[in-house]
């Protein structure tokens, strides 16, 4: 397995206690292609993400599509993954100011702890692969690895851009999984970037949409 495609398992320091922290946004635009921007903004705001290898940055929510970019609507919403231990330093962010391209600016957060649910899903998981042979092969080592009771289904491809490389994702759901097994998948993730908006598993309702 590549390297980074699995967590390091003893930084799982009480799984249903880990967070994900949800702001609200003020800005008015999004690069389509935010995801590296934004992390370079939230790490100079917070430079304890670069310590926590499973911290990871949702997809933003409340996004309208618009030419080249994104509009922020009055509902928009920047959620994190973080361990319990870093509760406080979150929270602290409220009222920050990221200097992206355009400014957005932080509100209140709301803390929402990891609820263990049979059927998880992640809008784009990445690999090394290119292809979705090989990114079925990648996700099967990794859910071994990670010792997970599961079935899969592979869902929509989408590409990421990065510092100028393309790296290729597919939309992913977990299901059949145990109460223990859910929040040990949603606190690892599976494969690259997390800190990029990639391989972070939320609760779904069913299997019966998985983004084809």
């Amino acid at each position: 397995m590549p390297a980074g495609l699995l967590p390091d398992l003893r930084q799982l320091d009480a799984m249903s206690r880990w967070l994900d922290l949800s702001y609200a946004v003020a800005g008015n635009r999004l690069p389509r292609d935010y995801a590296h921007d934004l992390y370079r903004a939230l790490r100079a705001a917070a430079p304890w993400l670069d310590e926590e290898p499973l911290a990871g940055v949702h997809p933003m929510r409340g996004l309208t599509p618009c030419a080249n970019e994104y509009l922020l609507g009055g509902r928009a919403r920047l959620t994190l993954r973080v361990p319990p231990t870093r509760r406080a330093a979150g929270q602290s962010l409220q009222g920050s100011e990221l200097g992206l391209p355009d400014r957005l600016q932080l509100g209140r957060a709301s803390a929402r702890e990891l609820l263990a649910h049979p059927v998880l899903y992640a809008h784009r998981v990445v690999t090394e692969a290119d292809d979705e042979q090989t990114f079925v092969a990648a996700v099967v080592r990794a859910v071994d690895d990670l010792s997970l009771d599961c079935e899969t289904i592979v869902g929509r491809r989408t590409d990421l851009q990065i510092a100028g490389r393309t790296w290729t994702g597919f939309s992913l759901m977990l299901h059949g999984l145990s109460a223990e097994d859910s929040l040990k998948a949603q606190a690892c993730g599976i494969g690259l970037h997390r800190k990029l908006g990639c391989g972070l598993f939320v609760p779904h309702k069913s299997v019966a949409a998985v983004g084809h």
